[in-house]
């Protein structure tokens, strides 16, 4: 696992890597595989999973939580037709600089609103649907699926959950005064970080569920605690479940 804090990079690293945009074009995006989705979609998976989910009980479900690469490609492949003026409404909050530079990838997208979840659930299923020839929806969850998704995990997986959150700990020990997130890259057939990293949006707007890396709970507090929310946030992001025709 990789340890990011936001606030250590400097000043000429910000101007270096991050989104600038240009009056009367567009903003200039540092992306990763341009002319192809492979990275995160991972379009020739070995089973019949929609892509980057797993299946657990009745929810195909993210293994991860939708990272900045992901992120990456779809203002990159969405903002091939819009103007520098439409394609600002994909970016994160101006406070997210570093979503966009290489070493932070496989971390999960932060400072992004309800409506820009929901905008990018929409373009995903478009995308997966036209390349692997079946209808899939990716949406958030509903509440109800998202408890249902942790207590699986918790019942079966116990084990593996305290381990990630004993490694959690120790990295934000190092640094307690910044925010850390953690980078997830090629993950096995699991689900991570569900009870760590980032709380994460649900379909209902404004209820968020998950313990993230400011406030770490012990994962069975997570069942029947709602997180409220307004506005983005850097401890707030998203995984989707996914349902195929």
């Amino acid at each position: 696992m990789v340890a990011y804090a936001a606030q250590s990079l400097t000043q000429s690293q910000i101007g270096q890597h991050s989104v600038h945009a240009h009056v009367g074009s567009k903003p200039k995006i540092k992306t990763y595989n341009d002319d192809n989705l492979d990275i995160y979609f991972n379009f020739f998976s070995l089973n019949d999973n929609p892509p980057g989910t797993i299946k657990i009980k009745n929810h195909f479900v993210d293994k991860t939580e939708i990272q900045n690469i992901a992120w990456l490609e779809y203002i990159y492949h969405k903002g091939k037709e819009m103007d520098s003026v439409e394609l600002q409404k994909l970016l994160p909050d101006s406070l997210n600089f570093w979503y966009s530079i290489p070493d932070n990838r496989y971390k999960p997208i932060v400072l992004i609103t309800y409506e820009q979840a929901l905008d990018y659930c929409v373009w995903r299923s478009k995308v997966v649907s036209e390349r692997i020839g079946k209808k899939v929806t990716y949406r958030l969850p509903r509440t109800t699926e998202w408890k249902d998704i942790a207590e699986k995990i918790i019942r079966t997986d116990i084990k593996q959950i305290d381990k990630e959150l004993e490694e959690t700990r120790k990295i934000i020990k190092k640094d307690s005064t910044q925010y850390t997130l953690v980078a997830r890259e090629k993950p096995k057939s699991r689900i991570y970080n569900l009870f760590d990293n980032v709380t994460e949006m649900t379909f209902e707007k404004g209820i968020a569920m998950g313990s993230n890396n400011y406030d770490l709970t012990d994962p069975k507090t997570n069942l029947t605690r709602l997180i409220k929310y307004n506005s983005p946030n850097t401890y707030l992001g998203f995984r989707c479940v996914a349902e195929m025709e």
